[in-house]
């Protein structure tokens, strides 16, 4: 709409601050995203990862689930962020392995002194502790904390809104929670000053045949 700016999902995912405010702007069947406890289902347990240990995928499945949490509509683990990580890190992201092993490490050390438990058995309270000292640069022994915070805070909101083809926004969940359409072939509507209400297409979608 005129006077207004567009934002693409580089600016969207920098827009997205930890922890998510209580009005944060994810209105589809609720307005709100509460935390919650995350645990790893059968699924996830046995999925098998390119890059990160079951371990590490463990870890980062309970951060990703803090970041981006599921209510009464799916989290980012359920979304599939956990798998377009894994993806990236096997391939354009490889260079950032480093840096979320020791990322993943730390934090389960940092869960271990304070609370007596690796990181993804902790309760909400005692993991946002911990991650809101992260995106602070405050875990101790690790420096790149901040850093590390905001690279895995960034990459799981890609996972969210993604093309499904880089393995993440699985049935464009992801898309369906901010009603972006995707790579429509058209619109009949102009759809001014009202949401589009189409279902999403993704760019390897076909396109539908002309009447």
């Amino acid at each position: 709409m005129r006077g207004e700016k567009k934002v693409g999902l580089a600016e969207f995912c920098r827009s997205i601050r930890y922890p998510l405010p209580a009005n944060f702007a994810i209105e589809v069947k609720t307005k709100t995203r509460r935390g919650c406890g995350f645990i790893m289902d059968a699924n996830h347990a046995t999925e098998k990862f390119a890059v990160l240990t079951p371990a590490e995928a463990e870890t980062l499945a309970a951060i990703a689930e803090r970041i981006f949490p599921a209510t009464d509509t799916p989290g980012a683990v359920q979304i599939g962020a956990l798998h377009y990580i894994d993806i990236a890190l096997a391939g354009d992201y490889a260079a950032l392995a480093p840096l979320y092993r020791q990322g993943l490490r730390s934090i389960n050390r940092c869960a271990r002194s304070r609370c007596g438990a690796c990181f993804a058995d902790l309760v909400d309270d005692e993991k946002d502790a911990i991650l809101m000292d992260c995106e602070a640069g405050r875990v101790t022994g690790f420096k790149n904390a901040a850093e590390f915070f905001e690279t895995v805070r960034y990459h799981v909101l890609e996972g969210v809104f993604c093309e499904p083809q880089y393995g993440g926004n699985k049935n464009m969940a992801g898309w369906r929670l901010v009603d972006f359409p995707g790579q429509q072939f058209g619109y009949a509507d102009a759809y001014i000053n009202r949401r589009v209400d189409l279902e999403p297409v993704s760019v390897d979608s076909k396109k539908p045949e002309e009447k």
